[in-house]
């Protein structure tokens, strides 16, 4: 950085009546006040970036009577979090403005923390979980979470070894946590029968003065929050013995922000002799064992549930039977596509069907690598995909698609293959049989210039073979012509093939998967999609549900 621009730097600060307090390689620090509107608040500016891809750290050295105990978007030691990460993009080229734009922000955070008690409420709230966990100088428990039983009224934990050490989980299933124990480090993990008490609310948390930190503070919380959550941890500690037999108790509490959990250690003696009666234990957690320290912890959420639908606005593909017609490049990067959409979970299925086997010349364009060489694509990918996502129902057929009789056995069938024989065939016997399944057929144009897809189903629009005209003086040539050159051919001894790079089988992927996604919301609405890539010598086509031709000989006279 310049001179001048440091020097502008030290300028505005010391405008601000702030002092410089240290420098350590291109790192600076400075004290000084931010003017709020109900008095002065000390804090300290540490500026390790000067290009402000992050954004200079402000921490709070005191703490005034009119900011309150608990705060928002302040963590426990004092940092301040005045921009979501990525919400402000700060000159690098002007240091001096960047930092008086934190510096303004700063103060605005704090002035609105000290007079809108709706703004501390609210934003507390949404980030109920951080302040949680990590309101406390004592780190919390990390807890993982799984698939929970509709009205569980605990689940056990289990311990396996993940790269970071070992880690706690709990969840309903035996073998869902063998699962994640695999994926982890393919090793078995160790049961146990110690408990974790659940349980569900549809408030979020309230927002107390002060986090609890004692049994009884975190029982007062719990009364001023759900009342039905703190009767039914009361009855558990006092009906049920079986929490004696451990050293600690904990619980887990399904939110509407999150998993929220806590626990405490047990009196060694008190909960020996209380095994008979849990309600003496109860008693005393309420008079002088109630001084006693809560346990804090963080609860990560695994579960297929969560993970496939926590970045969707929509249903997922849960309990949906998909089949995927074709494993090569555009079946595999679709496949691993469905999966996270969450096809394959509950009572659903993913099935994918190919009777070829991966060879080298494959490998420049399909999603799999060296370790599938010469393995049937089905069965390749659906390891791949178990390996990353396995708890997914997943089945390997290594079969033509002539020889597979179940073909339209599912809610949708996903033509992947890319040739035009085979979509034909499959068109044909949609129609045939007047399957109600619906066939997604999703092809590459050309040399990769655009990818194009088709949703076939019983809405009265045109099938397959009505992108192909009928007239006798343009027979069978594309009914909405895209390509202005035709495609490049190339050929291996007598096998030919159309070169494309591996943006292509993405793309076209990518459009089958929007169109399964507009079906999971209720319209698969535009049925004929094109989408072409930039600098490609097509035409313009519009994405539309395509009409019946009245010629056509797949479905003309049906």
């Amino acid at each position: 950085m310049s001179d001048e621009r440091l020097g502008n730097v030290f300028r505005l600060l010391s405008s601000k009546g702030f002092v410089a307090t240290g420098t350590r390689a291109g790192r600076r620090s400075f004290k000084g006040p931010l003017q709020c509107s109900k008095g002065t608040v000390h804090v300290q500016i540490v500026i390790s970036d000067w290009d402000f891809l992050t954004y200079p750290a402000i921490t709070l050295l005191n703490r005034p009577s009119f900011l309150p105990a608990l705060m928002p978007h302040v963590d426990v030691n004092g940092g301040l979090c005045y921009f979501k990460p990525g919400a402000v993009v700060l000159d690098r080229y002007d240091p001096a403005i960047a930092i008086a734009q934190c510096l303004q922000q700063a103060e605005a955070v704090l002035n609105r923390i000290a007079t809108d008690p709706d703004y501390r409420s609210g934003d507390i709230q949404d980030e109920f979980l951080a302040h949680w966990e990590f309101g406390q100088t004592t780190l919390p428990w990390p807890v993982l979470i799984g698939s929970i039983l509709p009205n569980a009224v605990y689940a056990n934990y289990s311990w396996f070894n993940t790269g970071s050490g070992r880690r706690a989980v709990i969840a309903s299933g035996v073998a869902e946590v063998a699962a994640f124990a695999k994926a982890f480090s393919d090793t078995e993990p160790s049961q146990t029968t110690c408990k974790c008490w659940l349980f569900k609310t549809e408030l979020r948390p309230a927002v107390p003065e002060i986090m609890p930190t004692t049994i009884k503070e975190l029982f007062a919380w719990l009364q001023q929050w759900d009342r039905k959550v703190y009767n039914g941890i009361q009855r558990v500690l006092e009906q049920d013995a079986s929490y004696l037999s451990y050293s600690f108790a904990t619980f887990a509490i399904d939110t509407p922000v999150g998993w929220l959990g806590f626990g405490f250690d047990l009196d060694q003696i008190k909960r020996l002799g209380a095994k008979r009666r849990p309600k003496l234990y109860k008693q005393y957690l309420h008079g002088k064992g109630g001084s006693s320290s809560i346990l804090r912890l963080s609860i990560t959420d695994i579960s297929p549930s969560f993970v496939h639908s926590r970045n969707l606005s929509f249903a997922d593909l849960r309990d949906k039977r998909i089949t995927v017609i074709g494993c090569g490049a555009i079946g595999s990067y679709l496949a691993q596509s469905l999966v996270r959409l969450g096809a394959g979970l509950g009572r659903g299925s993913l099935r994918l069907v190919d009777h070829d086997t991966l060879q080298p010349e494959n490998l420049g364009r399909h999603a799999l690598g060296y370790p599938a060489l010469f393995k049937f694509k089905a069965h390749a990918l659906r390891e791949e995909l178990l390996r990353q996502f396995p708890l997914s129902q997943i089945e390997a057929v290594a079969k033509s698609v002539v020889d597979y009789q179940p073909l339209f056995d599912a809610d949708l069938l996903i033509d992947a293959t890319g040739e035009e024989s085979v979509s034909e065939l499959l068109n044909g016997w949609r129609l045939d049989r007047k399957a109600k399944t619906p066939i997604l057929h999703v092809w590459i144009k050309g040399n990769g210039e655009c990818v194009q897809s088709l949703w076939a189903d019983n809405s009265g629009t045109g099938c397959f073979r009505c992108l192909k005209s009928t007239d006798e003086y343009s027979y069978r040539q594309d009914r909405f012509p895209v390509l202005n050159v035709a495609p490049l051919k190339q050929s291996v001894g007598c096998h030919a093939f159309t070169p494309y790079a591996v943006s292509s089988p993405m793309q076209a992927a990518a459009l089958a998967i929007d169109a399964v996604i507009d079906w999971m919301k209720g319209d698969p609405s535009p049925r004929f999609r094109t989408r072409s890539i930039e600098n490609s010598d097509v035409r313009r086509v519009k994405n539309q549900n395509i009409s019946r031709l009245q010629n056509c000989p797949a479905c003309g006279q049906r």
